[in-house]
């Protein structure tokens, strides 16, 4: 794969770890799909309302959101910084300056404006306001966008960091920092457990946290409502995708994580993300984060790893076009699942079936848009998929490297 993002159309890869690999493609694929059925799940949740809220609920849809939030972001920061990480070994940072902002800044444009731009329109028109006021309004909300902001921002910052730290030193001899010096003595006293990399990456999350929290900026709004603490949120997992790429044994042992955790993990997360906003003592606060780190790291390391193992037999068609189409998936459902709820709102039909119906009718119709209107031209696919026109070339072939 030659771009640093998950989002991506690329043809299939993998990263060895150890005796096994891991299938990028179908990870990323796989994150990406749970999206549709994160999102369709939020329609029926008990705990609030959503951006739409059906009368039918029930609290299984609570616990699949819950489940699935606790590893599904985790796991694409993971992934970035792997693939980035092999970027950044081929290319220059120049090169891959102009590269994330056509991978990642265009789709992120074109997706922020027009798609979420017709999202707030049709919600509106649900609130009885001016749809076309919204829709031409400059305050769209990024929804869920955010992702691709905030790995862009991340992108950026690392290669502005290489870009300085390469002119430093110019001319003289490359020595590692003193960072890579104190990984490698860490990584040769022996292979690590699952449970010690999922606890140091928490305690770093932690202490990341705190550094910004303390800086007094942590909750100030920027451009789309991004802030440092969103920010430091999830960076320390792309940090561990750039640091990991090189470090196999640590990647080996974290996704060797039993997928036995995960209902555990994902629980742990979810209380710690409730409870560290609803406890009355500041200590019991941090505690709390500190629970829900170590639940988001376990899980993370139990999906990414059971998925990536996933290798026996071809994929089926359908899942080599659900691969190829991740991509605009991401883009589009988010809109597509608001209306089709919206279009299910007044039948009483249970929530089960609804759930279903909208699940089906996002991927249907992302497939159908991506097969139809955004592959066959390639204007299509640099605005939703930021890949430039490829010269004319034999059919490409899916490589997968064991």
């Amino acid at each position: 794969m030659h771009s640093s993002q998950v989002p991506s159309t690329e043809a299939a890869s993998s990263v060895t770890t150890g005796m096994a690999g891991i299938d990028l493609d179908r990870v990323r694929a796989t994150l990406m799909i749970l999206g549709v059925v994160l999102h369709a799940a939020d329609v029926f949740i008990t705990s609030g309302d959503w951006l739409v809220a059906d009368t039918h609920r029930g609290v299984f849809f609570d616990a699949l959101v819950a489940l699935i939030h606790s590893f599904r972001v985790p796991g694409f920061y993971l992934l970035s910084g792997l693939l980035f990480a092999g970027s950044l070994s081929r290319h220059a940072a120049p090169d891959l300056v102009l590269r994330q902002l056509l991978r990642l800044g265009l789709p992120l444009l074109v997706g922020w404006t027009l798609i979420n731009g017709a999202q707030h329109a049709l919600l509106a028109a649900r609130r009885g306001d001016d749809p076309w006021e919204a829709l031409l309004s400059l305050d769209v909300p990024i929804y869920h966008l955010w992702f691709l902001r905030d790995l862009l921002v991340l992108n950026l910052l690392v290669l502005a960091w290489v870009t300085l730290v390469g002119r430093s030193r110019r001319g003289g001899v490359r020595e590692p920092g003193w960072l890579s010096r104190l990984l490698d003595r860490l990584e040769g006293h022996g292979p690590s457990h699952w449970m010690s990399v999922a606890l140091s990456g928490a305690m770093a999350t932690l202490g990341l946290l705190l550094i910004v929290r303390l800086t007094g900026w942590a909750y100030l709004k920027g451009a789309s409502g991004i802030t440092l603490f969103d920010l430091a949120f999830y960076a320390p997992l792309f940090f561990a995708g750039l640091l990991m790429h090189r470090r196999r044994g640590w990647l080996d042992a974290w996704l060797s994580t039993p997928l036995w955790m995960l209902p555990i993990a994902g629980f742990a997360a979810n209380w710690g993300d409730v409870a560290s906003d609803s406890l009355r003592s500041a200590l019991a606060r941090e505690m709390a984060l500190a629970v829900q780190m170590v639940g988001i790291w376990v899980a993370t390391g139990a999906v990414v790893g059971a998925l990536g193992r996933l290798r026996a037999g071809a994929r089926s068609g359908l899942g080599r076009q659900l691969s190829a189409a991740s991509y605009t998936i991401f883009l589009l459902h988010h809109l597509l699942v608001i209306a089709l709820a919206l279009l299910l709102l007044p039948y009483d039909w249970p929530a089960a079936v609804k759930f279903g119906l909208i699940v089906l009718g996002a991927f249907a119709i992302s497939l159908a848009f991506h097969r139809w209107v955004v592959r066959p031209f390639g204007p299509m696919r640099l605005l939703f998929n930021g890949r430039l026109p490829a010269p004319d070339a034999p059919a490409a072939v899916t490589a997968r490297v064991a």
